[in-house]
């Protein structure tokens, strides 16, 4: 994949190639949510689903905020189990089946959560922490909690790794304002996975909180990176 395809994410696959992750031989998966949403899917755990209300949940591909042009895929919910789980999905076919892959990933979203913020149970930034991770089967809520094990808030899990947070540096406290941020890694030690006999596999991204207030993110561009050891 060419890094002129990527106008918005360029600046972060740059920096790839000098960190721990690896280029393969596999065709990039890029997604750039101004094209619509190109099979990923709205997801939310770890919260009592019988009481969804109260939580605001909204999702799906919107105009992206004053200042910025385009559209993307939009998730909001007000945090009140100390737990919510927001997060995209998609499953991933054309591997090869029943091999070993390794994942990482590089994501561009908006966010209106400022840096070294005060907020109820976390900060409204750095209390919300950004995951991916993958699934043999469509990561959905079961009873409460996701399906797959993404770990709890900033641990990881075995099929989940955090790689940030969503605090951006150059907006304040009242979010009122937007401002993009590019997250890129693979976490603290590599996240791998065999692909299903069919060639297939389902990955997610998303925030996992511990921050008690409203979350709003635009997710704008993501790349996946999937590479066979």
């Amino acid at each position: 994949m060419k890094i002129s395809t990527l106008p918005l994410l360029a600046g972060s696959l740059l920096l790839l190639s000098g960190c721990d992750i690896e280029y393969g031989t596999l065709p990039a998966h890029y997604y750039d949510f101004r094209d619509g949403a190109q099979q990923w899917q709205p997801g939310f755990s770890d919260y009592p689903s019988d009481n969804a209300d109260i939580f605001e949940l909204e999702s799906g591909i919107r105009t992206l905020p004053t200042g910025f042009s385009g559209t993307g895929f939009y998730l909001a919910g007000m945090n009140r189990s100390d737990d919510l789980f927001m997060y995209i999905k998609r499953q991933i076919t054309g591997l090869e089946p029943s091999s070993r892959y390794q994942l990482s990933v590089s994501v561009r979203f908006l966010t209106d959560a400022g840096a070294d913020c005060v907020g109820v149970g976390g900060a409204p930034g750095e209390s919300v922490y950004l995951k991916f991770g993958y699934a043999a089967t469509e990561p959905k809520q079961a009873g409460y909690y996701l399906n797959a094990d993404k770990g709890n808030q900033s641990q990881d899990g075995s099929q989940g790794r955090v790689i940030g947070n969503i605090a951006a540096a150059d907006i304040g406290c009242d979010g009122q304002k937007f401002a993009g941020k590019t997250v890129t890694g693979g976490g603290k030690t590599p996240l791998q996975f065999t692909s299903n006999a069919d060639g297939t596999i389902w990955v997610f991204i998303g925030t996992d909180s511990g921050f008690e207030g409203l979350t709003r993110l635009y997710y704008q561009e993501l790349d996946l990176r999937i590479r066979a050891i």
